[in-house]
């Protein structure tokens, strides 16, 4: 089974780099592509998130994937998994949400002062290399759709196993992923869902703490067919 990581916005496929090469070591068939706009190809791409998740069927899935999604991404994989189940095995959510709101709501900020310092100067420069990338139309259409993307309304519609890995931020830690998912409101799906926890990290958990990250999916992967 494929297992498709996708990046956020105003990232690459760099910054999944470290679940690639885990995976691929499990030996999964892991691929991380560059979405539109954000180094991969932009001939017949909408930007939007809509046009960014059609982007990804047309060109990654052939047959029903696990999608792991960051931030923007894991909006993609949501998006996906209620408009088309059928592409869609199953959903990996790090550090991503049903709603921007309830993202600032619950889990606000990008990063955990005093920690993984290397880790975000490496994060900020790549941001801002690609930001000086994209050009300001492409970069003002895309993010209004992100803002108003809102998937808390049909999150009962989604059927297919979910996981959600967070940075506690300090806020949460791991014994408390039971009241995060119920903050996020991921108690509502229909299909079962695991939320994981990881104290010490923020909105680039799987960068700052890969290895937590990566036994997260190390763990939950293999319980899929099971379902």
């Amino acid at each position: 089974m494929r297992v498709l990581l996708v990046h956020g916005f105003v990232c690459s496929a760099r910054f999944m780099r470290p679940q690639v090469d885990f995976l691929r070591a499990l030996g999964h068939d892991a691929v991380a592509p560059n979405l539109p706009f954000h180094g991969g190809a932009v001939e017949s791409s909408d930007p939007s998130l809509h046009g960014l998740a059609q982007w990804l069927v047309r060109e990654h899935i052939r047959e029903p994937a696990v999608l792991v999604g960051h931030s923007l991404g894991g909006m993609i994989a949501q998006h996906l998994a209620l408009a088309r189940p059928d592409a869609v095995a199953a959903v990996v959510l790090l550090d991503a949400f049903p709603s921007l709101a309830l993202n600032r709501k619950v889990l606000p900020g990008m990063f955990v002062e005093g920690r993984h310092g290397d880790v975000r100067r490496w994060i900020e420069a790549e941001r801002a290399e690609l930001l000086a990338r994209m050009t300001p139309a492409v970069h003002d259409t895309i993010w209004p759709s992100v803002v108003a993307f809102d998937a808390c309304p049909r999150l009962a519609e989604i059927g297919c196993p979910l996981l959600g890995v967070y940075g506690g931020r300090g806020r949460y830690q791991a014994s408390e992923a039971g009241r995060l998912r119920r903050a996020l409101q991921l108690d509502r799906l229909a299909g079962p869902v695991e939320v994981a926890v990881v104290p010490d990290a923020g909105h680039f958990a799987h960068l700052e703490r890969p290895e937590a990250v990566n036994a997260a999916l190390r763990e939950w992967l293999p319980r899929i067919d099971h379902h």
